[in-house]
């Protein structure tokens, strides 16, 4: 169904348009290009819980654009930055667990940008809002919660010295000190001059 940031505006249809069916699926109809539910003929539709608006969107953006891919919409981005700013607050004011929330919301609205956006701007966008969740979940005492967001964050963003540095925190709070020895190294081979890295690196090397 449609995204909790909102489905994408519909388009009319000429009427007068053929309708074709898909011999593979037969819940979906193909109308003036676009596709609706068979059994309503609607590009959204609750009682089928689809939601063709963005495939729809695309086709029709392709189409005024010659091919070209539609911009990233800024409604979104701006969406995303406002959760991130108060989940910011929140957290320089020491309350973490509703900055937390505010982290979550902000990945959940991140998560609904469409594939044909950058997958870059994508990929530092969700590393840094779950490495800043990953911070406030440190901070709740939950290691465990805050080592799977690191997971995610170092995949996304390999060459960053703050997710490896958390994700070595994490580590440590699960008493997997070797493990974080390693994750301090090579956060502080990538950032030579992080002072917070070089003494998590002198702390974790007393207890390994």
């Amino acid at each position: 169904m449609a995204s909790s940031f909102g489905p994408r505006p519909l388009f009319p249809t000429d009427s007068n348009a053929p309708a074709h069916a898909l011999p593979t699926l037969s819940t979906v109809t193909i109308l003036d290009g676009l596709l609706h539910c068979t059994s309503h003929m609607k590009q959204v539709c609750l009682e089928c819980n689809v939601d063709y608006s963005t495939h729809n969107f695309l086709t029709r953006q392709l189409t005024a654009n010659r091919g070209a891919l539609p911009p990233p919409n800024p409604q979104l981005a701006s969406a995303i930055q406002k959760l991130k700013t108060e989940g910011n607050d929140q957290f320089r004011a020491q309350c973490h667990f509703e900055a937390a929330q505010k982290y979550t919301e902000a990945i959940n609205v991140a998560a609904q940008r469409p594939l044909w956006d950058s997958a870059q701007t994508s990929m530092e966008e969700m590393a840094v809002l779950m490495s800043n969740r990953a911070a406030c979940l440190l901070e709740l005492g939950h290691p465990s919660e805050a080592y799977w967001d690191t997971e995610v964050v170092t995949r996304l963003k390999r060459a960053w010295s703050k997710g490896h540095f958390r994700m070595g925190r994490a580590l440590m709070g699960l008493g997997r000190c070797g493990q974080a020895a390693n994750e301090f190294q090579i956060g502080s081979q990538l950032d030579p001059e992080a002072k917070e890295m070089k003494a998590a690196v002198e702390n974790v090397q007393q207890l390994v």
